[in-house]
């Protein structure tokens, strides 16, 4: 009987296969636990840029839902000089901070459960052109307990960390008229 020239290769081939799975795993190399370097940009602490924005122009009435702030409830400040670009079509200048503070919802209003502090600061050209030039922050002191298990704690985050990556996926392609309260509850108009 003859053997087709491929059989025989093959054959092998799959023998060689079996006889591998058929042996015990061979014990894994012990690796040394990795070490994690802490992201400065995250370490927790008191909130910097922003700081004493409850001083500043407060732009929004009253708090209103904002559905890309987690759907919490948010009113925004203005310091000086952001406050003329803000309320017009003006390019801001480095040096304009806004922040929206926020509360966790009760229903249809806000609850007295304190949400994340949201942080913009126009810094000079350079400092992040695929981002505008726009640092961001998001300082969160008390989380509720459904968000520690998730965050870790409190948290500060802030640019250049890749954690405010979700400050960028809204702001990188900003509508500014998402980002201004809603007509009835602009104090400037």
């Amino acid at each position: 009987m003859t053997t087709h020239p491929i059989l025989v290769p093959l054959s092998a081939c799959l023998a060689a296969a079996a006889a591998a799975c058929a042996r015990p795993p061979a014990a894994a190399p012990s690796a040394a636990p990795i070490e994690r370097t802490p992201d400065p940009l995250t370490a927790f602490g008191p909130l910097e840029v922003g700081a004493g924005y409850e001083s500043w122009t407060k732009v929004s009435a009253r708090p209103f839902v904002s559905p890309t702030h987690g759907n919490r409830f948010v009113e925004i400040y203005v310091n000086d000089v952001g406050l003329a670009a803000y309320t017009s079509d003006a390019e801001f200048p480095p040096g304009s901070v806004i922040v929206k503070e926020s509360w966790e919802r009760d229903g249809d209003r806000p609850s007295a459960i304190r949400g994340p502090i949201f942080v913009m600061e126009k810094r000079a050209p350079g400092f992040s052109p695929e981002h505008g030039d726009w640092y961001y922050a998001i300082h969160w002191e008390s989380p509720p307990p459904k968000f520690v298990k998730q965050l870790g704690g409190p948290i500060y985050w802030r640019s250049p960390s890749p954690k405010v990556a979700y400050c960028w996926r809204c702001h990188d392609d900003y509508d500014r008229e998402v980002g201004l309260p809603p007509r009835d509850l602009r104090t400037w108009e």
